[in-house]
C-alpha cells in the first residue's frame, strides 16, 4: 500500500483481506499491550493474589479472548472496503483506470467515520489512559515500598543498625529503583 497504493493492482479479494488483517492485528496488539500492563500491575501491586491466578490456562484464555475480540471489532472494515475507481473521465464518464483504489466507497464513509471515531476511542484513548494510570499506580507502589523498606532496613532491634538487614534493604532498594527506571523509559 505504501509502495504502490495508486492504482490498486492486487484485486478486490486482497483489498478486503488487507483491510481486515490490518485492523485486526492493530486491535490485537493494543489489547495485548494492555493485558501485559494489567499483568504487571497485578504482579507488582498484588503479588499474593496474583500468584493464585497466574497459570498457563488463564493466559491462553486471555489470548483467545483478545484475538476473538479483535476479529469481531475489525469485521466492519472488510465488510465495507472495496476496490473502485475514484475518478471518471469528464466527457465520457468512463472510469480512469489509474484511479483504482482500495478503500471505503463514498456511500459508506459516513457510517465508517462513526465507527472509526468509536474504534479510536476504544482502541487508543481508553487503553492509553488505562495504561498510563496503571503505570502511575505501579510507580507509586514501588516508591512507597522503597521508602518503607529503607526505613525498616536502617533501624534494627533496640534502635541499632543491622548490617545484614541493610544489605537486604539495599539490594531490594536497588531492584525497585531499576524497575522505576524501566517504567520511566
Amino acid at each position: 500500500m505504501i509502495w504502490e497504493a495508486y492504482p490498486w493492482r492486487l484485486g478486490e479479494g486482497f483489498c478486503i483481506i488487507k483491510s481486515f488483517v490490518t485492523e485486526m492485528s492493530a486491535y490485537a496488539s493494543i489489547l495485548t499491550i494492555t493485558a501485559f500492563t494489567l499483568e504487571r500491575w497485578a504482579a507488582i501491586c498484588h503479588p499474593m493474589r496474583f500468584q493464585k491466578l497466574s497459570n498457563l490456562s488463564r493466559a491462553v484464555k486471555v489470548i483467545i479472548v483478545i484475538w476473538v475480540l479483535s476479529i469481531l471489532c475489525a469485521l466492519p472494515y472488510p465488510i465495507h472496503t472495496r476496490t473502485f475507481y475514484e475518478l471518471h473521465h469528464p466527457v465520457t464518464s468512463l472510469p480512469l483506470l489509474d484511479s483504482m483504489v482500495c478503500s471505503i466507497p463514498h456511500e459508506w464513509r459516513e457510517l465508517m467515520k462513526v465507527f472509526l471515531q468509536l474504534s479510536t476511542f476504544i482502541f487508543f484513548v481508553l487503553p492509553m489512559t488505562l495504561i498510563s494510570l496503571i503505570y502511575i499506580r505501579i510507580g507509586i507502589t514501588l516508591y512507597t515500598s522503597e521508602v518503607i523498606g529503607a526505613q525498616q532496613g536502617s533501624v534494627g532491634q533496640n534502635g541499632g543498625t543491622l548490617k545484614q538487614s541493610n544489605k537486604k534493604s539495599f539490594s531490594a532498594t536497588e531492584a525497585r529503583k531499576s524497575v522505576l527506571k524501566m517504567l520511566g523509559n
